[in-house]
């Protein structure tokens, strides 16, 4: 089974924002409440899609974007190479799901696991890729042999892999599923399977199993990830559409979708997203930071602090979040929201030493000497690590002179 170094290939964007103060403002809750209330009792298949914006709405016209079957398809002679793979002695009598997982192994040889969104033929040829670009390269050996892949989300660790003005990324990955299939592609659940985790981790967490849609609709928010780092917001746009016309009830494109409208000011259009993301994960984390950002932005602060305080008192949310926006409170200098936050993490994800590191830089500029030394005894107990053992001590050290 593939076993590598910790890499990731779904991109999460959490816009950074200004976090008000949480005491003030509470009014604006009734009107938050209100406005996600008011379409509840219709079913999630009968809410539309929101209209595109003006800004985007001819953007086809000027961007080219992968069609969907070219993002698992094979090259002729990558096929050639398969088929003589398979029909070597020690692999032809295997089972086909067997195969698949033993050429993948080849291939896998040399690999350079660098954070590169490529499709089936370009991971093949290039030999490098993420996480999501080995999930396309199993995927598209899988089609072509006739056997079923099923895909898996991992909530990974946390690992920021981007920082810029007003975006920080962080990011999961997926893992698959191979089964048997019978003459008509239909395969059973109870039957023989095998698993590859191409980035396994002790501390992951899975996730739900996705559909095929989805997880091609997941590849085109990493290729438009890539595109609104890169500030080309148009040809992001025309990505996230089309991935949304194949999972439109996927919240992480929905997310970037009214990133991309607030980047170009439209403000009422990024609003409508994030309110129709809403209607199917109403706690999300990433959607109501972001959607505060977005109110904050446009002058109603008000609004973004009623937010905030849902997301103070958020429990169910996947946790890995709530680090990226303690990080996020850190550096706007909102010491006691990043406290929160850090400690919402922990409470979730004790083992994970660093973020006890942050939750006490948190406490101590705030004063709290005493329990920032007391957590940065327990990040000591977590971490094997010299060097982190060495930076916790210089800091505790610190905190013991006179602090």
């Amino acid at each position: 089974m593939p076993r590598m170094l910790q890499n990731t290939g779904l991109s999460q964007f959490l816009e950074k924002k200004i976090t008000p103060n949480i005491l003030s403002l509470l009014a604006g809750l009734c009107l938050v409440v209100s406005g996600c209330s008011s379409t509840q009792k219709k079913t999630a298949s009968e809410i539309p899609l929101p209209e595109t914006g003006s800004y985007f709405i001819n953007a086809k016209e000027f961007v080219d974007i992968p069609s969907i079957a070219s993002l698992s398809s094979l090259l002729p002679e990558q096929k050639d190479e398969l088929n003589a793979f398979i029909a070597r002695d020690s692999i032809k009598n295997l089972p086909k799901r067997n195969q698949v997982v033993e050429f993948i192994q080849y291939k896998m040889v040399n690999f350079n696991y660098e954070g590169l969104n490529y499709n089936t033929s370009q991971a093949w040829q290039n030999k490098s890729g993420n996480c999501m670009a080995l999930a396309m390269l199993t995927y598209g050996v899988a089609k072509y042999l006739d056997v079923r892949a099923v895909f898996q989300v991992v909530h990974s660790a946390p690992l920021l892999t981007h920082i810029s003005n007003d975006l920080v990324v962080s990011s999961d990955h997926v893992r698959t599923f191979l089964y048997e299939t019978d003459a008509g592609g239909v395969y059973v659940n109870n039957s023989d399977f095998i698993v590859i985790d191409y980035f396994p981790d002790r501390n992951d967490r899975t996730g739900g199993v996705v559909s095929d849609n989805e997880f091609l609709a997941m590849f085109y928010r990493n290729l438009a990830a890539d595109a609104l780092l890169n500030e080309d917001l148009l040809l992001s746009y025309a990505l996230l559409e089309k991935g949304l016309s194949l999972a439109p009830k996927y919240t992480p494109l929905i997310n970037m979708m009214a990133i991309v409208h607030r980047r170009v000011g439209d403000f009422q259009t990024a609003e409508d997203f994030y309110l129709y993301g809403l209607h199917f994960e109403s706690n999300s984390l990433t959607l109501l930071s972001n959607y505060s950002y977005s109110l904050i932005k446009d002058d109603r602060v008000s609004e973004a602090t009623a937010i905030n305080q849902q997301l103070l008192e958020l429990e169910n949310e996947s946790p890995y979040g709530w680090y990226s926006m303690g990080i996020e409170a850190l550096r706007l200098q909102e010491y006691s929201t990043a406290e929160i936050y850090f400690k919402k993490f922990i409470k979730n994800t004790p083992y994970y030493h660093q973020a006890y590191y942050e939750l006490a830089k948190a406490q101590s500029a705030q004063g709290k000497i005493l329990s920032a030394k007391n957590t940065l005894k327990q990040a000591l107990d977590l971490t094997s690590m010299d060097d982190n053992q060495q930076k916790y001590l210089a800091k505790l050290n610190w905190l013991k002179q006179g602090r």
